[in-house]
């Protein structure tokens, strides 16, 4: 786990688009949700052709589709899976920055099984805390080191 602080997020998530194959009009669309910004914390998840922005809250409640989405790419092992975690820390001149964290899919997968089927109260809590451990304590990575993850998933 990684992190790259004061990115704009919409640009991150456009770059994954020059090393995977994903359908920049597609990813138009899911940059609409980062515009809205409604939440402070969303999940990135991509592999080959499929991609999806989802609040990081929703994906830890059972059932949900975004808590199904998540669970998709386990089977898959062949293709990478692209797993960012992204920060809204603030907004200038229209553009989200913040903070991206390069997650490892798997470690993601089994935190979300652990926690999704607490009360709301303690779910919430346990959210705060792990983007909190993830701002504080992953180091700082560079525009090359989030190249190669988006190359490669590691």
């Amino acid at each position: 786990m990684k992190k790259l602080i004061k990115a704009d997020l919409s640009k991150v998530l456009e770059l994954t688009a020059a090393y995977q194959p994903i359908d920049r009009d597609s990813l138009k669309a899911e940059l609409e949700i980062l515009e809205q910004s409604r939440h402070n914390d969303y999940l990135f998840l991509a592999r080959k052709d499929r991609f999806r922005l989802m609040a990081l809250s929703e994906v830890y409640i059972a059932g949900s589709d975004a808590n199904g989405f998540l669970a998709l790419f386990e089977v898959q092992t062949c293709w990478p899976v692209l797993a960012l975690l992204l920060h809204v820390e603030y907004m200038e001149s229209g553009i989200h920055r913040g903070s991206v964290v390069l997650m490892d899919y798997f470690e993601l997968v089994r935190d979300v099984v652990l926690f999704d089927r607490l009360p709301n109260t303690q779910r919430e809590r346990h959210i705060k805390q792990m983007i909190s451990r993830c701002l504080r304590y992953a180091p700082q990575c560079t525009m090359m080191e989030l190249i190669e993850y988006l190359k490669t998933g590691r």
